[in-house]
């Protein structure tokens, strides 16, 4: 449920107050300035929704009746009676300055709504966490003021990273302020009704706005859709991918599925016309997985993909290959060391991985990286992509593994699709494989994919089976062990095709 929906049931539901929301995400951009849009929207609003016209005669006379009868005993409340247009005249003066003002103007038309109707206003500034810091600043003092002057309920939605850094040394520093969280609702529900009413749409079900004066030949359409709510809701490796790979996260869960729809790397003709043929199909994990992987590229981009390379590295070092996994797999397995959260201390990691012959600099890179991709967390959830070294350096003492860590080392890392997907992206230390590797660079012939991933598995455990001393919580050449079920299926899918 988002934010909106879920203010406006505990407005309109519980309390039945009136409620105000203001998306900062897809509006004010042109504003001339955010409060300007601010009392525009709340203005807009009162009458739209509640049929509020505050500049009616009536209810400005309603909301200054008390400054009304303090001018009819004025000096022109003589001209009441002996020259009533003249008296007339001085009053609409009067109460249009009033009205001129308009922050004052909407305060106190605001509380004068709410005692007439003996109900609070409830006001939302909601998606302030898609605009920039100094947005989400002004943002927060503008709410602070509605919530102090204007008795109103203001509900203002932000990051953790900007909570932490304004409460460090900015507007929330200066003011107190009530924190909650919502849970998110659950993966396969959301989705599954997103996809339903998409599918509604493509049938004729639901108007389709915008397009009065298009045609669209929507059956391909919903046919991949059925497809993939049915899969949804009867493969739960899919299911465990969106939850685990996104951290939870309910909008990188909708962008992974609709980057499924759309991708490249998703055979859509095969999916549609088992479909048509058969009535339903059940779309395999390593197609969903390869999508995600991928993206709408055809090689792996550790910038746009949501996944993790594990085997990057830095330094020249081939035992690097590893550490990533290695740091993961500590934390994912805590000992005493760790406290009640499951967190550990910075020093006591970099410790552990020196036992296995990495440098503090190896060790604080790769940190990075993985808080970075959100693979691990601090206590403050702030990647250092997001801040500026003080606050890394205030946040970053403690770290614990994340379920988007525990999925790549549990569940991807031994997989063709991953292999298969990392093998352009890793540094080779060993020329003849490399050599290898570029003999069908440019090929996406499965024959061709099979053979990389194979090799480049072939490479990854030389490099572990050199490593003088290897942790007990991590075994490469176990999870080798698990991979070959799934270069099995694609080699016996070659051999089916040849």
């Amino acid at each position: 449920m988002h934010h909106d929906t879920l203010l406006f049931h505990l407005s309109t539901i519980i309390f039945q107050e009136p409620y105000i929301y203001i998306d900062l995400g897809t509006q004010g951009t042109l504003s001339t300035t955010l409060k300007e849009f601010v009392l525009s929207e709340i203005e807009k609003q009162l009458l739209n929704r509640y049929n509020i016209d505050i500049y009616t005669s009536k209810f400005i006379k309603g909301l200054y009746s008390n400054d009304i009868r303090r001018f009819s005993s004025g000096v022109w409340g003589g001209y009441k009676s002996n020259n009533p247009p003249l008296y007339e005249e001085k009053l609409c003066e009067m109460l249009d300055k009033k009205t001129q003002i308009k922050d004052q103007y909407l305060k106190d038309s605001i509380g004068h709504i709410a005692k007439e109707r003996k109900k609070q206003i409830i006001i939302s500034l909601d998606n302030s966490d898609q605009r920039d810091f100094i947005i989400q600043q002004d943002t927060f003092i503008i709410g602070h003021e509605l919530a102090k002057e204007w008795n109103a309920a203001v509900f203002l939605s932000v990051r953790p990273f900007t909570f932490y850094k304004s409460k460090q040394a900015g507007a929330f520093s200066a003011y107190p302020s009530k924190v909650f969280t919502i849970l998110p609702p659950r993966i396969d529900d959301l989705i599954n009704k997103r996809l339903v009413f998409a599918l509604k749409m493509a049938e004729g079900e639901i108007p389709v706005i915008g397009l009065k004066y298009l045609n669209l030949n929507t059956s391909n359409i919903s046919s991949f859709l059925k497809a993939l709510i049915y899969s949804l809701s009867h493969n739960p490796d899919i299911s465990e991918l969106l939850t685990n790979i996104t951290g939870g996260n309910i909008r990188g869960v909708i962008d992974v599925v609709k980057g499924f729809i759309g991708s490249p790397n998703v055979d859509a003709e095969k999916i549609i016309s088992i479909m048509e043929n058969n009535g339903q199909y059940l779309i395999p994990i390593h197609e969903f997985s390869k999508s995600a992987l991928l993206g709408e590229y055809s090689h792996f981009n550790p910038d746009s993909s949501i996944a993790y390379n594990l085997f990057d590295v830095t330094y020249p070092d081939k035992k690097e290959h590893f550490l990533s996994s290695i740091i993961i797999s500590f934390l994912f397995k805590p000992g005493s060391t760790f406290d009640k959260n499951l967190f550990i201390e910075n020093d006591d990691i970099c410790k552990e991985m020196q036992n296995h012959g990495f440098t503090p600099e190896q060790v604080e890179t790769t940190l990075s990286k993985l808080i970075n991709k959100r693979l691990i967390e601090n206590q403050k959830r702030i990647t250092h992509e997001e801040d500026d070294a003080d606050i890394i350096k205030q946040s970053s003492s403690k770290y614990r593994v994340t379920s988007i860590g525990v999925y790549h080392i549990t569940k991807w890392i031994y997989t063709f699709s991953y292999l298969d997907a990392m093998v352009f992206d890793t540094p080779i230390f060993d020329d003849t494989i490399k050599d290898e590797l570029l003999k069908s660079l440019e090929s996406f012939e499965i024959t061709h994919r099979f053979n990389r991933a194979f090799l480049f598995k072939k490479y990854l455990l030389s490099c572990w089976r050199e490593i003088p001393t290897t942790p007990n919580y991590f075994n490469f050449e176990e999870l080798m062990v698990l991979s070959d079920s799934t270069f099995n299926k694609v080699k016996k899918y070659i051999e089916s095709n040849s």
